[in-house]
């Protein structure tokens, strides 16, 4: 089975780590035609899914991992003031600290 996935929607990254979430039961060719990735997915040995949920399956996978992709870009901000503050010397970091 063949799905089409715009890359104006979805990035790589996203894409990609769907793909390597579900490598365990089907194996994945990817073509990139323009702004459309073809996506043409194969079951492993075993695998009794039929094509829609496969489809579905690939499709929750990938709006999951494009929400993470999101959430850790509003949120990376915050991680860098976590980690800076969880690895200074002195206990008292001021705004300045992390502004240089």
């Amino acid at each position: 089975m063949t799905i089409q996935i715009d890359r104006n929607i979805f990035d790589d990254a996203a894409i990609s780590k769907t793909i390597y979430w579900l490598s365990g039961d089907f194996s994945f060719q990817r073509r990139l035609e323009g702004e459309i990735e073809s996506i043409t997915i194969t079951p492993k040995p075993g695998s009794e899914m039929s094509d829609l949920d496969i489809e579905l399956a690939f499709l929750d996978k990938l709006n999951d991992n494009k929400l993470r992709g999101i959430i850790a870009n509003e949120t990376k901000d915050i991680r860098t003031i976590l980690y800076a503050k969880a690895f200074a010397d002195d206990d008292y970091l001021s705004e300045e600290d992390l502004n240089e």
